[in-house]
């Protein structure tokens, strides 16, 4: 089986369109398993390599196989892995584009992909891959943020039912994005309360997840209403998602009592749009606007005495408790309907040719959905 020839969407050069051709054959290597991809999720970090590769991903080494979500069946495992056997169904993070693997064979866009033991858990029976593949990043990025002691540092989520502080609360900004559905979770988790912005035909998906209360940020009363929420806890931490939001989080933190922490999923302006070609000019504005961006928001923040990070979602799993977070937390979690999948799947297509269209689809916007590509012979569950 691992010998077999498979298909990728390659990336051939920077800023190329994706071509699906033949793959060679990995087997997987120590702590690694080999998948069978039966589903693929679409993140707008995948076009932003796809046209920004130099500035974003400099190390990455063409030809490439973009693509951090998926879900599938385990065909071999590697020397040392013990967690999986052949034929488990399984979600996992691949790391192809990372600069600590920048390896093709681990990239999520092909019919065969090598994943890390680390990054990786069994689903339960039931979920469809299409559901299962719309969590790893978004997931790993969302327990980053809210846990690592360089961004928030919160308290550890838990899978057995935790009684909620009545002291603190964590605000999401972004709360029905991929990774804020996760965050608010794992926030309820961690037994804080929830403040989730989003729009308000978002607020039961919000609320469904664990939030405690809810706030429209096309509300031009919004910071007010948050202060309000928050009543009198201890704001433990604001982790935002939403691009330009960043300066509203800061603000918010610098007007509540607690540690003054936000944590950045997000840029001030949107580089999703960057065409492949032609970018002279669009680099000379967007970069532009970007750098003058961040310099504002740390003026802004040390004007309120707010500490800032930025995330970077797969870092977790280098994080010794990060790298058990799959096994300890999400497949635990998954079994026994602690953690959902989130938020749910807009399957646009199947096969790898679906992908540069799923890609465009999510360019356009979605709203409170994750682009999904299913694979032939993908299964319910």
């Amino acid at each position: 089986m691992t010998s077999a020839p498979h298909h990728a969407a390659w990336l051939r050069a920077a800023r190329q369109s994706l071509t699906v051709g033949e793959a060679p054959p990995t087997p997987p290597g120590p702590g690694q398993i080999l998948v069978r991809n039966r589903a693929i999720a679409i993140n707008p970090f995948d076009g932003i390599v796809q046209s920004l590769g130099s500035v974003v991903t400099p190390w990455l080494r063409y030809p490439a196989v973009l693509g951090s979500d998926l879900a599938g069946e385990v065909l071999a495992v590697g020397p040392g892995v013990s967690r999986f056997a052949p034929g488990d169904r399984v979600v996992g993070l691949a790391l192809g584009v990372e600069k600590a693997a920048n390896h093709a064979a681990e990239g999520a866009f092909q019919e065969h992909v090598i994943l890390r033991e680390a990054c990786t858990a069994r689903i339960p029976p039931g979920l469809a891959y299409e559901q299962a593949a719309v969590l790893p990043l978004a997931f790993a990025t969302a327990a980053c943020g809210l846990f690592l002691p360089r961004h928030l540092g919160l308290r550890r989520p838990s899978v057995a039912s935790v009684e909620q502080a009545a002291d603190q609360a964590v605000l999401v900004w972004g709360a029905s994005t991929s990774v804020g559905s996760c965050a608010v979770q794992l926030v309820a988790a961690a037994g804080y309360a929830v403040i989730a912005i989003c729009s308000a035909r978002q607020f039961e998906h919000a609320r469904r997840l664990g939030a405690s209360a809810c706030v429209d940020y096309h509300d031009p009363a919004a910071r007010e209403r948050i202060v309000d929420a928050l009543g009198r806890r201890e704001l433990a931490g604001v982790l935002c998602l939403a691009v330009g939001a960043a300066g509203a989080c800061i603000d918010v933190a610098a007007r509540c009592p607690g540690p003054r922490k936000v944590a950045m999923a997000s840029t001030p302006v949107s580089l999703a749009d960057a065409p492949l070609e032609g970018q002279f000019g669009w680099k000379l504005r967007r970069l532009a606007r970007l750098a003058l961006g961040f310099a504002g928001l740390a003026l802004r923040a040390r004007r309120g005495g707010v500490r800032t990070s930025a995330i970077w979602g797969s870092s977790v799993v280098q994080d010794p408790w990060g790298s058990r977070l799959f096994e300890d937390f999400l497949e635990p979690a998954l079994a026994s309907g602690r953690f959902r999948p989130a938020p749910q799947p807009l399957v646009v297509g199947s096969g790898l040719e679906a992908i540069p269209e799923a890609m465009a689809t999510l360019r356009r916007g979605v709203s409170a959905r994750k682009v999904v590509v299913a694979l032939p012979g993908a299964l319910p569950g």
